[in-house]
């Protein structure tokens, strides 16, 4: 039974569609992984990485039809840090590992409606070469800036994919830095974003505030975790919430999350981490 998914559309979205509830003003940034047609067996949806080619152009369909516009990320960020209008049917698509398929199975479904994302690469697993994580083909340098060419924008994942949490500062800050040089030294273009791998440790405000430091010193202005929700005005540029997408989400639900529907699971999200953490201490 996939909990989110009954919470959201037979709870949050009728109340929406009644008037009852009315979330913040804010723009959703869809958070995607590998476009392809994985199975993804003993994965529970919540957790799987993987939308179909299939899937990934109906949500595409979706959005057009629906009236939504396509921002890239700088350009919502920027909307937002004016106070302007951001509840007018606005999105943004991301995309974490550089996974190759977003080449052969995303652009093209987005270049048809005339969509462009962010691109976030692990620079380990970019090379001239073809190169794989985590059991999928990447990226290479040649298709990066391919992509680039035809308006796809990229930030950093770090270098290794490691979780960030459990490293030593000295390691995080080379993780930022090599990171950021290797991509802008590859595309020529300045690089001022960054994505958060693994689960965002919200509930350690210490790790927090020296994370925001490090990134803001590294020449970063931009930052995207894995925490759910959508981005608002009140929302840090360093800290930015978004929405998980994969084979699971069908018209109501994904519906649902960019309306605001699914803003709840970041609520129970982040009082799940602080239970876990008083839990060891």
């Amino acid at each position: 039974m996939q909990l989110d998914r009954l919470g959201t559309v037979f709870v949050t979205r009728p109340l929406l569609d009644a008037g009852l509830f009315r979330p913040k003003a804010a723009i959703p940034v869809l958070m995607y992984h590998s476009v392809s047609d994985d199975p993804e067996p003993g994965v529970p949806p919540y957790y799987r990485l993987a939308t179909s080619p299939k899937r990934f152009r109906q949500q595409m369909r979706w959005l057009h039809d629906n009236g939504f516009t396509v921002l890239d990320l700088s350009d919502a960020v920027r909307r937002l840090q004016r106070g302007g209008p951001c509840g007018d049917r606005l999105v943004v698509l991301t995309f974490d590992d550089g996974f190759q398929d977003v080449l052969i199975n995303a652009w093209p479904a987005m270049a048809e409606f005339g969509f462009t994302a962010r691109v976030f690469l692990p620079t380990a697993f970019i090379d001239d070469e073809r190169r794989s994580f985590k059991g999928r083909a990447c990226l290479t340098w040649r298709e990066v800036r391919a992509l680039s060419a035809q308006g796809i924008s990229f930030g950093t994942h770090t270098v290794n994919h490691p979780t960030l949490y459990e490293l030593p500062w000295s390691e995080l800050q080379r993780e930022l830095k090599e990171s950021r040089g290797h991509l802008e030294g590859q595309l020529q273009l300045p690089v001022d974003s960054f994505a958060y791998p693994y689960a965002f440790p919200q509930e350690d405000g210490h790790f927090v505030a020296r994370l925001k430091s490090e990134l803001v010193a590294g020449g970063y202005r931009i930052a995207a975790t894995t925490m759910v929700g959508r981005a608002t005005p009140a929302s840090d540029d360093f800290f930015l919430r978004r929405l998980p997408v994969n084979e699971a989400d069908d018209e109501p639900l994904f519906l649902a999350k960019l309306l605001g529907g699914y803003d709840w699971v970041g609520g129970i999200q982040k009082l799940v981490r602080r239970a876990k953490k008083r839990s060891k201490h």
